[in-house]
């Protein structure tokens, strides 16, 4: 149940920032040589960065809720490899999010948990499929 509320919350997230995303697309200075002089260009680029980071941030909470419910560790805060700090100005918190190594470290993490638990459900439903036939056969003969 956790899982499909985590997974519908991250592509709502990421629908919304594919709309910011296009919307951001739209303002992109037609004219760069008198767009970079004004400055209007830095702030695009700024946007730019800033709608990555957002992005990043979602995929960041999406995989540590999902760590969470499979209790796989997340990598270590500390991990300057593993986690950027966001630079927006105007949030004091400045939040941490997953590098492309951090992602690929716990996407890894999170494959061979659920894989662990597939194979684990997988032994038991062979043994249960086993039993079944075996109790089948049991009857027919003693029907017989």
């Amino acid at each position: 149940m956790w899982m499909w509320q985590n997974y519908l919350k991250y592509r709502k997230d990421l629908r919304k920032h594919a709309k910011a995303e296009r919307k951001l697309e739209k303002t992109y200075p037609p004219n760069l040589s008198n767009d970079f002089d004004s400055g209007e260009f830095n702030d695009y680029i700024r946007r730019e960065d800033e709608v990555y980071q957002w992005k990043m941030i979602i995929q960041t909470e999406y995989f540590r809720n999902k760590a969470d419910i499979l209790n796989v560790p997340m990598p270590d805060l500390s991990g300057t490899e593993m986690y950027c700090t966001v630079d927006w100005d105007n949030d004091p918190k400045q939040p941490k999010y997953l590098t492309d190594k951090g992602l690929r470290s716990i996407r890894a993490a999170v494959r061979d948990e659920e894989k662990h638990r597939r194979e684990a459900v997988g032994y038991w439903f062979g043994i249960i499929v086993g039993l079944i036939g075996a109790v089948t056969g049991l009857v027919s003969v003693f029907k017989s």
